[in-house]
């Protein structure tokens, strides 16, 4: 929107009056546009069914682009993900083309974007639990990462297999002490004992020691197919979607070498982003109200003046009883849904490969060859069991 139109409307809202030299279709359109808005402390905003709340924010030439960017920048997530997250406190015309065009010219993004991957066995997603912190996935990253001044390599990162709500925490090594503080400190102090948790079969999670603090917490521990990290593809995801918001935010500051100090940042920027499978923020599923972040803070709110508090607090109320009854079981349906639908599309491109039968001699791909002239294959193995994923067990 140019500014001097949104002038012209603030104007026309607040004054009733229209700027000189405007024609009578500039204040036809005025008119119609301003029985939507309303005007405050300088600025205006859409119109909603609670008077005691404003709607989005309106932008103009002179701040979206400041305010596309702040939000962007909170995690430098996609097209999609960006423009939900903006809509929910600002509106503009022509906003959601501008958004795409904004994050496709993102240079960060640009760096740090994934290359497509080949599909050779169909999808077998893993049944979305019915309450938060059920079901977890938990994984570690590094040490590729770049090491910091606090001595931490590497990412231990758990996600809740509902709400999507993610959990990590920097730490310069994953050995089974380290991850047994994380799994107790960073979930079950919080949020509880998990009934079911999903890992790897890196030896961090498959220690004695490891596997006995779930015992005696209660959990039942799960591995993923050896060399298969699809098997816990959401907390593979986690990794992905963190290791890259915390790589661009610390790239943006020129501070690559403290990473870990953004690890809090990405985690609330994710926390607070419509999830594109449940169409919900994590902190809505699990909390019953969207958390307010850095970018959001100047959302349209009236000031609190003598008995706008309760109001606030009881319409709050309302929304966490409303929202803890349907929104988890909406965003159970709703990954469902995106489950069968996803499964559809990738087994679509999955590529035919030889199917092994009991008996038969194979080779398998080493996947952590020691140099550039190791071998890139080790056995011949012998097929001793065939999985019906895909998979087979080799002696």
């Amino acid at each position: 929107m140019e500014y001097p139109y949104y002038l012209a409307l603030y104007y026309y809202i607040t004054e009733g009056r229209y700027l000189s030299g405007a024609d009578e279709s500039t204040k036809r359109k005025l008119r119609y546009q301003a029985q939507r808005l309303e005007a405050h402390r300088g600025r205006l905003y859409r119109k909603t069914d609670d008077p005691t709340f404003f709607g989005p924010e309106v932008l103009h030439e002179g701040n979206i682009e400041e305010i596309v960017k702040q939000v962007h920048n909170e995690g430098h997530f996609g097209e999609i993900r960006t423009w939900q997250r903006i809509r929910e406190n600002f509106w503009s015309p022509g906003l959601s083309k501008y958004v795409k065009e904004f994050v496709k010219a993102c240079q960060t993004c640009q760096f740090r974007q994934r290359a497509p991957r080949r599909r050779y066995a169909q999808a077998n997603p893993i049944q979305t639990p019915s309450r938060p912190f059920f079901m977890i996935g938990c994984d570690a990253v590094g040490p590729t990462l770049e090491p910091t001044r606090h001595g931490n390599r590497y990412l231990l990162v758990a996600i809740d297999y509902l709400t999507r709500w993610p959990v990590a925490a920097a730490v310069p090594n994953i050995n089974e002490e380290t991850t047994a503080d994380f799994l107790f400190n960073q979930v079950v102090k919080t949020y509880g004992v998990p009934s079911y948790i999903l890992t790897d079969r890196g030896s961090n999670f498959t220690s004695e020691f490891v596997r006995e603090f779930l015992r005696d917490m209660g959990c039942r521990h799960i591995t993923t197919t050896a060399y298969r990290p699809q098997s816990n593809g959401l907390c593979e995801r986690l990794n992905q979607t963190l290791t890259q918001t915390i790589a661009k935010i610390a790239r943006d500051d020129d501070k690559t070498d403290r990473w870990d100090e953004y690890v809090d940042m990405a985690l609330l920027a994710i926390r607070t982003m419509p999830n594109e499978s449940t169409r919900f923020s994590p902190s809505m599923l699990l909390f019953g109200y969207e958390l307010r972040t850095p970018a959001t803070w100047p959302a349209p709110r009236i000031d609190y003046v003598e008995g706008e508090i309760e109001v606030e607090i009881a319409q709050r109320t309302r929304v966490i009883k409303h929202l803890s009854d349907t929104s988890r079981e909406q965003a159970r349906m709703r990954v469902k849904e995106r489950q069968t639908r996803d499964k559809r599309r990738y087994d679509q491109n999955v590529a035919p490969r030889k199917r092994f039968q009991v008996g038969e001699q194979v080779l398998m791909r080493d996947k952590a060859p020691v140099g550039k002239f190791s071998d890139r294959w080790i056995g011949p193995l012998v097929v001793t069991k065939v999985n019906s994923l895909g998979t087979y067990h080799l002696a």
